[in-house]
């Protein structure tokens, strides 16, 4: 699985792999995220996977997992959920998802650590990615972010906890 998150105004990227999608995997990614980008934005749009959304009914404002929430007021942002059947309000982020399939991922033989590929990834969001002339913005995205950069909050001195405790049976 992976990550994406793209700032609105730059177009600015952040992709990290995973070998899971539970909560720890997404509140880790988001703040990894947020670490990249050296703040938080005002606010967050969020597809309604249920580790961010128990609930978003048609026309309803959406009910937020209680984690996310904390989170979400531990770095100082608002959440917010897409519209229920309106992809097109995460079209930026969906269309940097094709971008990473058509053009990180494409032809690249997977390492088999987790660490090697997200090192790769990172290496590809410097020199590819961030400083590529933008199709929308007719701009690198790294340059934009210089103007975007001092819009985002800072960051708390302590990170958020985003593991996960579970109770496990264990026999003799």
């Amino acid at each position: 699985s992976f990550f994406a998150m793209v700032l609105c105004h730059s177009r600015m990227s952040y992709l990290e792999f995973t070998c899971g999608e539970a909560m720890e995997h997404f509140l880790g990614c988001h703040r990894n995220a947020l670490e990249y980008f050296g703040g938080a934005p005002a606010a967050m749009l969020i597809d309604n996977l249920k580790t961010g959304v128990l609930s978003h009914r048609f026309g309803q404002p959406a009910v937020f997992h209680p984690r996310y929430l904390d989170f979400a007021a531990h770095y100082g942002f608002a959440p917010r959920a897409c519209n229920v059947r309106k992809a097109n309000e995460k079209g930026q982020v969906e269309n940097f998802v094709r971008y990473v399939k058509n053009n990180f991922l494409a032809g690249l033989e997977v390492p088999p650590a987790l660490d090697a590929l997200n090192v790769a990834a990172r290496q590809w969001l410097e020199a590819v990615a961030n400083v590529r002339l933008h199709k929308e913005t007719r701009k690198p995205p790294r340059e934009l972010f210089a103007l975007e950069a001092p819009a985002l909050r800072p960051l708390p001195p302590v990170p958020a906890d985003t593991s996960v405790a579970r109770i496990v049976r264990v026999t003799n």
